[in-house]
């Protein structure tokens, strides 16, 4: 690892692959001059005096700048001569849609929306139009990994009940639209409209309410004569007491208590009494969820038994692919009941229940009457089967930091998989029904933080180590020294991922163990108030704040 310490400025850290070189961490100062990060790329590639080009994944060339962002992967390719701007630009423009081509419409592309989006227009060759739904918030139309941003050809903004006036701005950007995809849970119910209004793949208005409330859902999966768990849609106090009635008397109590509309695991509460059930109502009666939307009503379902999986799924005129299996591993941490510390890519032969899994999951999406594009379903396997926690009608999520991991596995992603369902027909034909033959294996570890305040250390030494582990491939770090940092609790406040790709499955979960072992102790912070005593210039005004050190940053 190559690396320029200084103790005042913000450190980015990215990833160099050049030719079948293991990948290479390169960390550096932001500001650091130019000259001395080329030094430190040929370095790292053995590159010598020969010129070069740096090019993010699909070959868009990036200009080597202290600013770039961190965090992200680039290529390192060797030239016969310099670059000059119009070479550059030249191999950008071979990167981008073509005047003519057609425009895939993305309703909120943030998270893993702006990696479909990105992926439409690099690698589809699509134009891309964006459209924001009327319940996102603003802060979260930035929640887009730095590298990622599309330049789109069109932007509209929906008004609730305005769904012709968004149909028409649509059409006014003048291109013909091949298809309409949803890029964040709350484009969702949008997506059924303005496809079905478009004339283009859509699985229709007439069942939305099931793709998006999970009670509705879970009660249409119910009445499929499917596996179902036991649960009730509180609006008052009194539909909490009726939930706790019908609940079996029983020395170890458990329920769930959550968001009807939510994402991740916000607002999730696993009580272990019904003092804590009452409680946990109370905590979101009237609140708002991490998408910014009212919680108008609160889920309570009895507590499913068995390992959680996910099981992402693509489709195209009812036909479903299972495009990836995922199992969680999730803890109690800081107090936090369903703390994520990471998820495993699995082969559909694993273990001798995930192909019922996911014959169950399809007959699931069948219920909800999905014909058509991704869906990331949780399912927890228990004594009677498999049985629906929820399915979410989107991609997963985790700003699709799992992707890259995914292709390189088994060569294909949800991503590329979802491009495939709705534009080439023939490319979705011939992908397999579940996923089988695994090139490598992959894991993916969470950064958790039992610290709060702000952050005054990245522990060098154990960060040094994890990059060095066999199986490290990236990692996408959300917090910064001088910035503050949050007790992970959910997925919300965990602080960063790190990607694990080896093809030897053994060293994979050492490598995973071994990691999370060097994230307890990574983290140091002290109490705001104490952070801002020290570092107040003699005058007593606060010094000027450091840019974010994040990789890929979101906001």
């Amino acid at each position: 690892m190559t690396s320029m310490t200084n103790g005042t400025n913000a450190r980015k850290t990215l990833m160099l692959r050049s030719g079948a070189a293991p990948p290479r961490c390169l960390c550096w100062y932001d500001p650091t001059p130019v000259s001395s990060l080329d030094q430190m790329v040929r370095r790292c590639c053995a590159l010598g005096e020969d010129d070069y080009l740096l090019c993010e994944d699909g070959g868009l060339p990036v200009a080597l700048s202290s600013s770039m962002p961190s965090g992200i992967v680039l290529h390192v390719e060797r030239v016969p001569q310099a670059a000059s701007v119009e070479a550059v630009a030249a191999a950008a423009a071979s990167n981008l849609p073509a005047p003519s081509a057609d425009a895939v419409v993305v309703i909120d592309p943030i998270s893993t929306g702006a990696v479909l989006a990105h992926a439409a227009v690099h690698q589809a060759r699509l134009r891309a139009i964006c459209v924001w739904s009327e319940v996102v918030p603003i802060e979260l139309r930035a929640f887009v990994a730095k590298g990622l941003g599309v330049t789109y050809s069109g932007v509209v903004q929906h008004e609730k009940g305005e769904l012709l006036k968004t149909v028409a701005k649509v059409r006014a950007v003048g291109i013909r639209v091949a298809a309409v995809m949803v890029g964040c849970e709350t484009g969702v119910l949008l997506g059924d409209q303005l496809s079905e209004a478009l004339g283009c793949r859509t699985n229709g208005t007439a069942k939305s309410p099931l793709r998006r409330n999970k009670f509705s859902q879970m009660e249409a999966v119910r009445a499929a004569k499917l596996n179902a768990c036991g649960q009730e849609l509180a609006h008052s106090k009194a539909d909490v007491e009726a939930f706790l009635a019908s609940q079996k008397p029983a020395t170890a109590f458990k329920a769930v208590v959550k968001p009807v509309e939510g994402a991740g695991s916000d607002g999730v509460f696993i009580c272990d009494s019904p003092a804590q059930v009452r409680s946990a109502f109370s905590a979101l009666e009237g609140t708002k969820n991490v998408l910014g939307l009212d919680n108008y009503a609160v889920l309570l379902q009895e507590f499913l038994k068995g390992e959680e999986y996910v099981v992402d799924t693509v489709s195209r005129d009812g036909v479903h692919k299972c495009v990836a299996i995922w199992k969680y591993d999730k803890r109690i941490f800081n107090g936090a009941p369903v703390v994520y510390f990471g998820m495993r890519l699995l082969p559909v032969d694993a273990e001798p229940e995930l192909k019922q899994m996911v014959q169950y999951t399809f007959d699931v999406l069948d219920a909800l009457d999905i014909k058509h594009g991704a869906m990331h379903s949780e399912i927890k396997l228990e004594e009677r089967g498999p049985v629906l926690v929820e399915v979410n009608c989107r991609l997963h999520g985790g700003e699709g930091t799992w992707a890259p991991m995914a292709e390189r596995c088994i060569g294909y992603s949800a991503v590329t998989a979802m491009l495939d369902a709705y534009l080439d027909p023939a490319a979705f034909a011939a992908l397999p029904s579940m996923p089988g033959h695994f090139r490598a294996h992959a894991m993916e570890a969470k950064l958790r933080s039992a610290v709060e305040g702000i952050l005054t250390q990245i522990d060098e030494t154990r960060w040094a180590e994890i990059t060095s582990l066999s199986s490290f491939v990236s990692a996408m770090v959300t917090v910064a020294e001088g910035k503050p940092i949050s007790k992970t609790v959910d997925a919300v406040t965990a602080s960063g991922n790190i990607n694990l790709v080896n093809t030897d499955k053994v060293q994979l979960e050492a490598d995973y163990q071994r990691l999370h072992e060097l994230v307890d102790g990574l983290f140091t912070a002290v109490p705001e108030s104490s952070y801002r005593k020290t570092h107040m210039s003699p005058r007593g005004a606060a010094r000027p704040s450091v840019d974010p050190a994040e990789l890929p940053q979101s906001a």
